[in-house]
Formats: C-alpha cells, sequence, structure tokens
C-alpha cells in the first residue's frame, strides 16, 4: 500500500468522521434553508489532512511502523529470490554435464520454489494492506473521539477535511482553518499516552 494510497484511504475515512458528525450534531439542525445552532451562527470549520500527517506525532510514528514492516518484507522477499537465483545459476553452471533427468527435477523445483515466493509475497502483500487499513481506522477512531471532545467546547456545526491531493473543498477562507489547534491537541493527547507505555 503505497502513500497516496494511504492519503486516499486517510481522506475517505476523515470524511466519513465528518458525515458522522452532520449526523449526530444536536446543535444545527437545518430547516427549510435556514440553519440555527445556540447562538443562531452556523459555524464552519476543516481541517488540512495534509498537516495531520505532517504533524501529528501518532500518525508520524505510525507511518515509521508501517514503513519499516514493508521494508522488512521487502527484504525477506528479495533475499528468497535471491537464494532461488543463485541455485539457478550454479545450476547452469554444471552446462553440459547436466542430464536430461537433472534438467527436469531441477526445472520442477525452481517453478514450485518460485511460486510459492510469489504467494509469499500475495500473503505479505495483504498482510501489510490489512496492518495499513488497520492503522487507518486507529487513526480515524483517535481523531474521531478528539474532535467530539474538542467540538463541545467550540460548537462547530460543520467540520470538513481537506487535502491537497483530494480535495472537495472550492473554496477555503483560512479563517476557518483549525487544523493547528486539531494537531496541537492530538499530540498533547498523544504524548499523554506514550508517558503511559
Amino acid at each position: 500500500m503505497n502513500q497516496k494510497s494511504i492519503n486516499i484511504v486517510l481522506f475517505a475515512l476523515v470524511g466519513v468522521l465528518a458525515i458522522a458528525l452532520f449526523l449526530n450534531n444536536k446543535k444545527a439542525t437545518p430547516v427549510a434553508g435556514s440553519v440555527s445552532t445556540a447562538d443562531g451562527k452556523l459555524k464552519i470549520a476543516y481541517v488540512d489532512l495534509d498537516s495531520i500527517q505532517e504533524k501529528y506525532l501518532y500518525y508520524k510514528e505510525k507511518m515509521l511502523e508501517f514503513d519499516k514492516k514493508k521494508e522488512n518484507a521487502d527484504r525477506q522477499l528479495n533475499s528468497a529470490f535471491q537464494k532461488i537465483e543463485e541455485e539457478r545459476i550454479a545450476f547452469a553452471k554444471k552446462g553440459q554435464a547436466i542430464t536430461q533427468s537433472e534438467y527436469e527435477n531441477f526445472q520442477r523445483s525452481y517453478q514450485t520454489k518460485m511460486q510459492n515466493l510469489e504467494e509469499q509475497k500475495r500473503s505479505m502483500e495483504n498482510a501489510i494492506s490489512v496492518d495499513g487499513v488497520k492503522m487507518l481506522e486507529e487513526l480515524k477512531g483517535k481523531i474521531d473521539g478528539f474532535l467530539v471532545d474538542f467540538n463541545k467546547e467550540k460548537g462547530y456545526s460543520y467540520i470538513f477535511s481537506t487535502s491537497n491531493s483530494l480535495n472537495v473543498l472550492f473554496y477555503k477562507d483560512s479563517v476557518n482553518n483549525i487544523t493547528n489547534e486539531v494537531v496541537d491537541g492530538l499530540n498533547k493527547l498523544y504524548n499523554k499516552t506514550a508517558g503511559n507505555k
């Protein structure tokens, strides 16, 4: 799973968060084109997902772990492939001394090893993909929980997410950008829990 795929999944998950906030928000009730809140004003804000990826310590830590898993899997697969390739080269060096029977046995063995390696590769890729989805779900859960508490004090009617790679907002007034507040709050919450490890 590459960084762009992770970004898209992250954006989608946070988008689901925004929709959930819309549906669960008891302060804002649109009626016939009007919106009423406790103070009669519609409060809208947005969070920049690119900044969360860049500044949220938990996300950065999890991405480092995820990247290490991918690198480790790549190393294991490359090592296994190299070993099979070395066996093939050593066998080919025997040249004319190879009998038809030895050649056929080697071919069967080589093909079986390559098929096993392909299965191992698919299995590792699936496991990494599942880990990536779990990581993003955990991240979404942390952001969800934080924004629910954060919004109790702030009272926003809507909190949208935006990103350079997948942007659904045509216009953003930077006055409504609460990203730094959200990232600061998430990092403070993470630092409290990280100290308990």
